[in-house]
This record gives C-alpha cells, structure tokens and sequence, in this order.
C-alpha cells in the first residue's frame, strides 16, 4: 500500500489553474502580452507553466478579452466575468495569488473538489474573507509563517521559494560601469529614499525604475534609468558589482533579489526585509545587514564581490524548477493523490 501510495505520489498529472490577478490598469495592458512563452517575462506565468508540464494548466487575469495558448499544456486567458468564467478542464489545484479576494472567491467556489493553495505577499500574507476555502497557505517569511499558523492554525501553512523569471534573467558578461545597482520604482515606503541618501557619493551608482524630476536633480551624482523594459533590465545586473534592496515596509521577497542572484550579481539586503533570509542570503549570494551598518557593508561587498556566487547558488536552490518541485512536494505531503 506505501510502495502505491509513492507511485501515485510521484506520477500525480497536474491541472492547474492559477489565478494572476487584474489586467492592469496604471500602465499599458501590452506590457504583459507576450508573442511566446520563451519572451514572457512575468515569473508567475513561467512557474505555472513549469508546474503543469506533465499535464495542462491556464493562469487568468481578469477585466479582459484575450486568449493565448503557449504550448500544448499551457494557456493565458483574460477573463471578463469571474463567476462565470470556467477553464477548459476541471482543475486539480488552484492557486489564487493573494489580495484578490473578492474576485477569487467565486472561481474557488466552482470547483470545490479542487487543492487551493493561497499566496500573498507583504500585509496580505493570509486570506482575511473567506480562509476556509483554501487548503493550503504559502509564506514568504518565517514571520509571516507563524503569524498565519496563529491565526489559522487549522490550513497548513508552508514557506514558499519565490523565483526569477529564469528565461530571462540570466548573467550577461560585462565589464563593471557601476558598483552599486538599485532596482526599484519610487516608492516613499519601499526604502527607496534610505538607499539613495545612504550610499555614498563616490560610488558609481544606477537607479532602475520610474523616477521623478526633483529626486534626479536632488542625486545629481546617480545615474537614472527610468522605467526600462524588464528584458532589458539583467545586462545592467551584469555591469553592476553588487545591488541593493532596501524594501522593509510594505512588501515580502521582493522580486529583485532573487533576479539579482539569477543574473549572477551579488546582493545586500537590510535586515528588515521579509523574506526567507536563510533560504536567499548566505555566503554564496550576499549580505544581510542593519540601517546603521549599511554604508560600510556595502562598500565591504563592493571589495570582495568577485568572492560571491550567486548563480550557481540560484540554479540550485531557488530557480523556477526548484520552486515548482518545492510546491508540488509540499502538496504531496498533504496525501493530496490527483488523478492520474
């Protein structure tokens, strides 16, 4: 019965439903259609892609009309109406990407037979409407993690290993322009201020994201990008000797630090941040460090960047494959058996 119980296990088909989120509105819609899953840049779409290529899978956005098939297993679909909307099989495991509550909800509903697995990053850690309906609970930090086992202690909650869009954040030879790269839209509560008045001027420092006037003219001494394509965002990781994530307010596992590692660029993270600190930062990939030891550390990595090895580290720990295998190995534990 065990040796049966593992086969299963190990050969469970997967159909996955993976809900994204809105079409956005802040911004062009066309930033996120991509001709082929090879060009996609949006790490949601390639784990879920990753998850279901033993079987078939669609992730959805809504308050859109828009179909594309990747591949034989895996489609994009924008969707108008939630409740009535229904995937092209019956899914198996649903996993809803948290603060979307309202438009979740009803999709769950319609498959109650399905695994749901509930993501959410920064303050929408744990679903706070309707927690029943989910099986399962992801977290970005240990913090996070026992917070939900307090609150919910009746739905399994795990740590989650967030990835890189892999297919595109890879290492780019370069020579170093710059020692300090930053990646991150201005944001008053995402520590983009503190990194910027905090690293020092005789540094060759660049700014990647949205920027306005007055902060290029108050850091005459930083060079800023603007807002870039994200494709073109991994050759500037490639001529930076190290990058920088000072977000410690309002988001969890910020995505730039596991595409730092991705491209093979070392990086210093303060120690506020949310994340799984001993799963993405270690003597392989980086630094963890205080406020008040910030500019010294940073100049500290600077000198000794060349030690690190962050993609080696990344490709075995913390890649789109590892993540995929971590999910599906925390489901199986469950003794969820999906069909075969």
């Amino acid at each position: 019965m065990e040796l049966q119980k593992k086969q299963t296990r190990e050969n469970m088909t997967i159909k996955l439903l993976f809900l994204r989120g809105s079409v956005p509105r802040d911004r062009d819609p066309r930033q996120i259609m991509f001709d082929s899953i090879d060009s996609c840049d949006d790490m949601w779409t390639q784990l879920a892609n990753r998850l279901c290529s033993k079987g078939v899978g669609e992730i959805w956005y809504w308050n859109g009309d828009r179909t594309k098939k990747y591949n034989d297993h895996f489609t994009e679909r924008w969707v108008k109406d939630t409740e009535r909307a229904r995937a092209s099989f019956y899914p198996n495991i649903i996993i809803s990407r948290g603060g979307f509550e309202g438009k979740c909800n009803p999709i769950l509903r319609n498959y109650p037979n399905s695994f749901k697995v509930y993501y959410g990053a920064g303050k929408r850690f744990f679903p706070k409407l309707s927690p029943h309906l989910y099986d399962m609970i992801l977290n970005d930090s240990p913090k996070q993690l026992a917070e939900t086992r307090r609150r919910l202690p009746k739905i399994p909650s795990e740590l989650f290993i967030k990835p890189a869009a892999d297919n595109i954040f890879v290492p780019h030879c370069a020579e170093k322009k710059y020692d300090v790269i930053s990646v991150c839209n201005e944001h008053p509560r995402k520590g983009y201020y503190f990194a910027l008045k905090s690293l020092p001027k005789n540094l060759r420092i660049l700014q990647v994201g949205k920027v306005s006037g007055g902060t290029r003219k108050k850091y005459p001494h930083i060079k800023f990008t603007g807002w870039i394509p994200r494709k073109d965002i991994p050759k500037l990781y490639g001529e930076a000797k190290i990058s920088v994530c000072c977000c410690d307010e309002i988001d969890s596992a910020p995505r730039v630090i596991p595409e730092s590692l991705a491209c093979g660029c070392p990086i210093l993270v303060l120690d506020g941040v949310e994340l799984w600190a001993k799963k993405y930062i270690n003597e392989k990939t980086g630094i963890l460090c205080s406020r008040e030891d910030f500019s010294p550390t940073v100049l500290s990595a600077i000198d000794r960047y060349g030690q690190f090895s962050p993609r080696e580290y990344y490709v075995d720990n913390l890649s789109i494959e590892s993540a995929s295998r971590h999910i599906i190995d925390l489901i199986r534990g469950r003794e969820i058996y999906l069909e075969q």
